[in-house]
């Protein structure tokens, strides 16, 4: 069988942020798919589409500050859910957190909970999207 590529499409949070976080969240994904080569560059070969939405909430409403799960609903694959209400270092570093777990799934390397690669990586993540000027 042959390998088919995926193009990831994002959607923005409809509410709950600014622009410019709704952005942030985005553009900071969009990186994350680049850096770990998972998207799709070139369209003339077969592709599957994977949509990913984005939701701003706040740390209250959903008791964590970030989580991403599996959607076959709708047209979307998975939801990343982030809090808002938190700097921008530690928003960028759940939003890796969050991709660390999409990755895991995609490559079917989910362990456990998944967390120790997620938390192992998340500010790392973060750091070097901010030394890339992406902030």
């Amino acid at each position: 069988m042959k390998n088919v590529k995926k193009n990831y499409i994002i959607r923005y949070p409809q509410s709950g942020c600014t622009k410019d976080e709704g952005l942030m969240i985005v553009n900071a994904i969009r990186w994350f798919l680049n850096r770990y080569n998972m998207q799709l560059n070139d369209f003339d070969d077969e592709h599957e589409d994977i949509t990913i939405t984005t939701n701003a909430r706040q740390y209250k409403d959903i008791q964590c500050y970030g989580q991403c799960y599996e959607w076959d609903q709708g047209g979307v694959d998975y939801v990343i859910d982030i809090a808002v209400d938190q700097s921008i270092r530690d928003m960028l570093a759940t939003i890796f957190h969050e991709c660390v777990h999409l990755w895991q799934w995609e490559r079917g390397t989910w362990k456990g909970e998944g967390e120790r690669e997620a938390t192992q990586l998340q500010y790392e993540l973060a750091d070097e999207y901010w030394r890339c000027g992406n902030v």
